[in-house]
Formats: C-alpha cells, structure tokens, sequence
C-alpha cells in the first residue's frame, strides 16, 4: 500500500458504514471522502453519492436498505470466504487462518464469522504486520470487491433476461464499489490479486 496510514484509517471508516447502520453516518462518509478523495477521485464521487443518498433517507430506511443490499442478495454477501471459497471446507479453514491471525494479534471477533468484511478491514486497522495486511488485501479483500463488481457487470449486461430493465445499483452496492476503486488506486506494484487459490499463506488449495 502506498500510504498505509490513510489506509488504515479508510478501512476503518469503510468497515463501520459497512455495518448493519446503528448510527447515523454522515460525519464517518464526510472524514472518509476527505481521505479516499486524494487517492481516487472515482471512489470520492461513489461517496459523494452514497452521501446524498444518506442526508435525504430517514435511519429506517437506511436499516432497510442495508438488508435488502446485502441480506437479501447473495451475489453482494458480506463474506469473503463465501465468495472466493462457497460454502466447503476451504472457506471453513479459512476462517480458522482468520481467527488464528486475529488472535495472534490480540483481536476477539464477537457477533460475526471471521470472513466478514467489516470484521476483516477492522483487523487491517490493527494489524501491525505490513506483509500480512498487504497480504489479506490482495487475496482475500481485492478479488472479493472484485468478484462481486463482475456480478453487476454480467446483471447489467443481460439483454434477454425478462422483466423490467436493470435497476440502478443500490446505494450499498455503489458503497462496495467505491471501496474497490479505492483499493485499486491504492495499490502498487500490480494491476490484479492474485487469485484466491494461489493465495501464498491461505489455506485454498
């Protein structure tokens, strides 16, 4: 990562809008923008509009948006393993290595499997080892974002599928996709993560 102090900080901030909303998020969209703006504009003008999105919801409505964007459709799951793994025994010794570095670090995970993308960028806000947080962010963080981006592209792209025509994303789903461009922008030294069951020090194989 190219700054690793903003990048810590923009985990951090991704992983509590990326929660089941509890709070109202403007002041945590507002400290994020001015961190991600230097970094990737892009990513800023997907926050600017989860922003406008925020001001004019009432909280239900936030709480209900939430659900629907990721509760409701698994092609937007908040798991990490789930996505690169499914549901086998891989993605279960994936957790263990989860819980196992978490530990290592002193990190006790409550309420939520190890694989949650929240909980995930919380460690990277802890973790002091700079090789296994560039580690998590390539194999694991990256081609997630990156999985489900492809899931929007091929549901925008499907000329012949009856019904209406394709909605708009959803704003949690515009929310996910700014969080890609940022980690895109943010990395150096590649232009792709690795694949998941290449991953060196994750147990995929």
């Amino acid at each position: 990562m190219e700054d690793r102090a903003t990048a810590r900080s923009v985990w951090g901030f991704y992983a509590g809008l990326l929660d089941y909303p509890s709070e109202n998020p403007l002041d945590a969209i507002g400290e994020c923008r001015s961190l991600v703006a230097g970094v990737s504009p892009e990513a800023d003008a997907l926050l600017a509009r989860f922003q406008e999105f925020v001001e004019g919801s009432t909280f239900g409505r936030l709480q209900e948006e939430y659900t629907r964007a990721f509760d409701m459709d698994e092609s937007h799951s908040l798991y990490v393993g789930y996505h690169l793994l499914g549901e086998s025994y891989k993605r279960s010794a994936m957790l263990l290595e989860f819980m196992e570095r978490y530990r290592a670090h002193g990190v006790e995970v409550a309420g939520e499997l190890a694989d949650h993308l929240p909980v995930v960028l919380r460690f990277l806000t802890v973790c002091d080892d700079h090789d296994m947080v560039d580690e998590i962010v390539y194999d694991a963080v990256w081609p997630t974002l990156e999985m489900i981006s492809k899931d929007d592209d091929a549901d925008d792209a499907d000329p012949d599928e009856e019904g209406p025509p394709v909605a708009a994303l959803l704003p949690y789903h515009e929310l996910l996709d700014s969080l890609l461009l940022f980690v895109r922008a943010s990395t150096s030294g590649s232009t792709q993560p690795l694949a998941a069951t290449t991953a060196v020090g994750w147990p995929t194989t």
